[in-house]
Parts: C-alpha cells; sequence; structure tokens
C-alpha cells in the first residue's frame, strides 16, 4: 500500500490550496527505466563512436571522464547549469585533440545510447502512463542526462511502447539545467500547460525529484529505491526530504493519484 507521509515545510512557491491535479511528471532512469544487467552503454557508445567517426585513441577515455563533478564545480552560483559541450570541448583541448576536425553536437549525439537498447520499462511502468492518459492527465517526462537531448528520448518512444502515451521529454541537456534545479521543471510544467500547483513529480531521488519539484509548490511522490542507494553527484551530504506520499512500486501510482483527483 502507498504510504502518505507529513510534508516538511517548503520553500516559497504557489499555493496548492486550489489545487486541480493536471500533470504528472516523471523522472526516467531508475523509476521509469532501468538498466539491463546484460548490455554495457559504454560499450555501445564506443562502437557508435568508431563506426561513424573512425577509430580514435581518445573516445574511452572520454566516456570515462567524469565531466558531470567538473561540470556541477564550474558555475558556483549555478551549481546545477549544465553545458556539456562545453565540458567536452575543455576536455578535447586538455586532452592536446581539439584540433581533430569534429562537430561537438554530432559527438554528443552518437554518444547516445537509445533506452530500447541499452534498458528496459520497469516493471508498471507503462500501465502507470496508461492510466495517466486514462484520466486524462497530461504526462511529462524529466531526466537528468549527460548526452542525451530531450528529442533523442522522444524518437525513441515507440521503441519502448510508448507512443502516445507521453506529451513530452525535457532533459537536462536541453534545458541547460540539472534536476533539482527549478528550470528543468519550469519547461516540463510548460510543456504540460498547467501550473506548478496543480502537477505531480514521480521519482526516486530524494534530492533531485522530491526537493526539486516541492520547492516550486509541486507534490512529490517518492519512488523508494532497492538499498543501498548511491548518493546522486551534487545531493548535499545529510539531506533529507519528505514526500507527499511514498511508494514502493509503479504499480500504487493510481492508488495515490486517484485520491488527489477527488
Amino acid at each position: 500500500m502507498p504510504i502518505e507521509t507529513p510534508t516538511l515545510a517548503r520553500p516559497s512557491g504557489p499555493s496548492r490550496k486550489q489545487a486541480l491535479l493536471g500533470a504528472v511528471l516523471f523522472d526516467v532512469g531508475g523509476t521509469l527505466m532501468r538498466g539491463r544487467p546484460d548490455v554495457s552503454p559504454r560499450e555501445l557508445s564506443l562502437a557508435q563512436l568508431v563506426a561513424r567517426f573512425g577509430p580514435r585513441e581518445w573516445y574511452g577515455s572520454l566516456l570515462d571522464a567524469d565531466l558531470l563533478t567538473q561540470m556541477l564545480a564550474d558555475d558556483p552560483a549555478e551549481p546545477m547549469r549544465q553545458r556539456t559541450l562545453e565540458m567536452v570541448r575543455r576536455w578535447l583541448e586538455a586532452q592536446a585533440v581539439s584540433s581533430e576536425p569534429v562537430d561537438l553536437d554530432e559527438l554528443r549525439r552518437v554518444a547516445v545510447v537509445r533506452g530500447s537498447v541499452s534498458g528496459e520499462l520497469a516493471p508498471g511502468a507503462r500501465d502507470a502512463l496508461v492510466w495517466c492518459r486514462e484520466h486524462r492527465l497530461r504526462t511529462v517526462l524529466v531526466s537528468n542526462t549527460l548526452w542525451s537531448a530531450s528529442e533523442d528520448f522522444l524518437s525513441d518512444l515507440g521503441a519502448l511502447g510508448l507512443e502516445g502515451l507521453v506529451d513530452g521529454v525535457v532533459t537536462s541537456h536541453s534545458a541547460g539545467f540539472r534536476k533539482p534545479h527549478r528550470a528543468i521543471f519550469e519547461a516540463a510544467l510548460a510543456i504540460a500547460g498547467v501550473q506548478a500547483r496543480d502537477a505531480v513529480m514521480v521519482g526516486d531521488e530524494p534530492y533531485q525529484d522530491v526537493f526539486g519539484a516541492q520547492q516550486l509548490g509541486m507534490r512529490a511522490v517518492w519512488l523508494r529505491p532497492p538499498e543501498p542507494r548511491p548518493r546522486p553527484v551534487g545531493e548535499p551530504s545529510g539531506f533529507a526530504v519528505t514526500p507527499d506520499a511514498q511508494i514502493e512500486s509503479l504499480a500504487e501510482v493510481g492508488e495515490v493519484l486517484e485520491r488527489w483527483l477527488r
């Protein structure tokens, strides 16, 4: 059974007193999607780069580089700002390979491994989206990614069996900010066409998904991940937040949302 939990005092945001549920935002990795243990995204990405640009010695080192940590430290005033192509450019310069002719955005696109190839839908994911569609709720996917743009996810929906069930996708690469920054949520709300108080976020990360949504005045449902839960890059040490509801599987999403629809 989903567990309703009390909420902490929110940062300032829109009042939810007259909220009318109109949209559900879903996290992707760890929520709607999970990786396949028999597939190595790194090796797939490497093979794609070689097939497109020919063999180059630095591909593997680039894929292994901790660009995310560097990126989040790059702009102290906006620590969740994401500039993947700028970080790649700097990395290439540092490795003295910047003279090799390569279009950085094409390099990024080629490095993307489609979710339908490297992963699979989590149990109950499609049913949760179908439930939202049947109840006339707009659905938008909101994902922190390093390489993938929103259009990369959109073009993969058919292969995942989700065509017609998702109204839009926002990735951190396309938004230019990572969750929990308000900008990525605001982009998703604009697609959904609702105010923050009329939307719900469903995700497995307390900092990125729950806190990120609540700071705008949205409700947030925490999908409890299996233990141990690795702390994502950027999450403050000792961070804690209280979700509006907690579930153990996506099969419970409908039960939680139906109470709020009433």
